[in-house]
This record gives structure tokens, sequence and C-alpha cells, in this order.
């Protein structure tokens, strides 16, 4: 149950939108030297240890309960979570940095309209901090104006690219298909289920005696199978069975129930426009890891902890009080 727990809270650390946080497989930071108290720098602009501390406190007050269940005050092996907790903020941050130098390459900034709104968030954020949170967290107003500055102007871009994603999506782009899949890994056991399909054997008995992994009817978006899989299975019409389909990871047979699902595939249009989105950002961090020299302070990241008297937990519900891009 613990760990069914902890996987939970993972899981919500994994799937928060921008105003939470993402984790994704691009690595943008190398290990080095990036100034005193600095945790990651991308170029010029340095992410300070007390921000990270801020986040941090942020996402644990906010993620510390699961149900009823109290994470961080139960008896939990907690070190797990708190790490993960660790990279979903450097994440988040990650984007936010990386938003800030995309707004300057393109002369993107706020308005004095927005800056008057930050300031006035900024103020009521510190004045409700406790004065046992602020001397934890060794923050000042200047410190809370500097970072809202920055997630604001971050939130202004990444909501503006996404209103340039196209929305629209086509049947078949969205299509799911229903399927069985009969897997191996085995080349010889491809090879004897090849011949015995071309001899007349049902494909039903086929997988249940060779296949591995999944047996059961699945169904199958286009984008999450092998590219050498898809090509194939996509043209096959009802109750057509594949031949052996070979791909990198091991061997494939697929024997098609309904090559178009009707209501999984409308939904799933919803699906094909987060991927867009999220590709969007994944380009220019991926093209600033290019052009800019990157790092991150692991040894000062790893010393980043936040007390657990430390409450706050509302830093980014009081901006989108006063400024919202959604």
């Amino acid at each position: 149950m613990k760990r069914k727990w902890i996987g939970i809270l993972c899981l919500i650390l994994c799937v928060c939108s921008f105003s939470g946080c993402t984790i994704n497989d691009h690595q943008v930071f190398f290990s080095g030297g990036t100034g005193f108290k600095n945790v990651f720098r991308i170029g010029d602009l340095k992410c300070p240890d007390k921000e990270v501390k801020l986040y941090l406190a942020t996402y644990r007050n906010l993620y510390g309960t699961v149900g009823d269940t109290e994470i961080w005050g139960g008896d939990f092996q907690t070190d797990t979570i708190y790490d993960s907790l660790k990279k979903s903020v450097v994440s988040h941050l990650t984007r936010v940095y990386a938003l800030n130098i995309y707004a300057e390459e393109n002369e993107i900034s706020l308005s004095d309209k927005e800056v008057s709104f930050v300031e006035n968030a900024a103020e009521e954020f510190y004045s409700g901090l406790s004065k046992a949170d602020r001397k934890a967290l060794k923050l000042s107003k200047s410190d809370i104006e500097e970072y809202y500055l920055r997630y604001a102007l971050a939130e202004k871009v990444y909501f503006d690219l996404m209103n340039q994603v196209d929305n629209e999506v086509s049947e078949d782009e969205a299509r799911v298909m229903d399927a069985y899949v009969l897997y191996t890994t085995k080349e010889d056991t491809a090879v004897y289920v090849e011949q015995a399909l071309n001899s007349g054997q049902p494909f039903a008995t086929l997988l249940n005696m060779y296949g591995t992994g999944d047996k059961g009817l699945r169904s199958i978006p286009r984008g999450t199978m092998p590219q050498e899989v898809e090509k194939v299975i996509f043209q096959l019409e009802d109750g057509q069975v594949s031949g052996m389909i070979t791909a990198e990871d091991g061997y494939y047979f697929v024997s098609c129930v309904s090559k178009y699902n009707a209501e999984l595939s409308e939904s799933n249009k919803a699906n094909v426009v987060a991927k867009r989105k999220a590709q969007v950002i994944a380009d220019i961090v991926a093209l600033q890891n290019e052009n800019y020299y990157s790092e991150l302070n692991e040894e000062l990241l790893n010393k980043t902890e936040v007390a657990n008297t430390v409450e706050t937990k509302n830093f980014f519900t009081v901006l989108d009080s006063y400024i919202s891009y959604k």
C-alpha cells in the first residue's frame, strides 16, 4: 500500500501542467560550475538556490497529501519521492528559464500593466508569508518580484506558443484501431508462428501459446507502436491478420478486429494536439541546448533542502489570481 501511494504521488508529479511541472527525457544540463549559490545556468541566466527552495517547498506542500494520506508525515520511505520532487522542480524551472531566453530572442516582454499585476502579486504573497517561512527560505520581497516576473513572462510566451499550435486533427492521424498483438523476441518462434498461420492455424491459439506480454484486445492509437509495425497494421482491414513484422525490439503479428474505433479516435484528437504542444517546447529547449552553454550544480542541488516546518504553498495561485494567460 505504501508503494502504491508513492507511485500515485510520482505520477502526479509527472503529469502536472505548466503551472506544475513536466518531466521529459531531454537532458538539458551538464555537470559543472554555475557560480556561488546558483543551481543551474543557461547562457547568462542563473537560477539561485533560493528560487529552487521556494519551488521545492511549494511542490512538497501541494503534493504532500494523497487522498487522506500524509506523505511526508507518514511512515514512508520518502527519499525517492523527494529526489523526484527535486528533479521535477529543476525540470519546471528549466522551462521557465528557457522560455525567458526565447522571449528575449524574440523581443517579447511584459507590458507595464502586466508588470504592475506582478508587483501586486509579489506584495500579497510576501505579506502572506510567515516570519518563520521568510527566515527559512531567506526570501525578500524583491526576490519574489524577480521570480514572479520570470514566471509570468514564461507563461505569457508558453500560452502564446500553445495558441499557435494547429488544433485541427485528421481522422486518420487520430485513428485508434482495436487488435490482438502476438509479440515475441525470439526469431525461431516468429518463423514458426508465420508458418503456422500460413498453414491455417487460428491466430488466437498461436497468440495464447507463443505470445508474450499483453494478449488481450488492445486499442492502438497511431504513434504508439514501432514505425515498422504501424506501416503495416494501419493498412489492415477488419478481420485481417498481418504477416510477420520485424522491428528493432522483436517480431509482431497483428490481428485487426476493428480498423477504426470511432469513440476512442475522437477522444484521441486531444492527445494528438497535446503532443504537438509538448513538441513545440521540446524543440525550443533542444535548440537552446545547442546554442547556449548550460550547467547544473549537482552538488548544490543535492544539498538543497527545505525544512518540514515551511508551510507556504500558494506561490502559483497568488500570481494566477492577478495575471493568467490560460
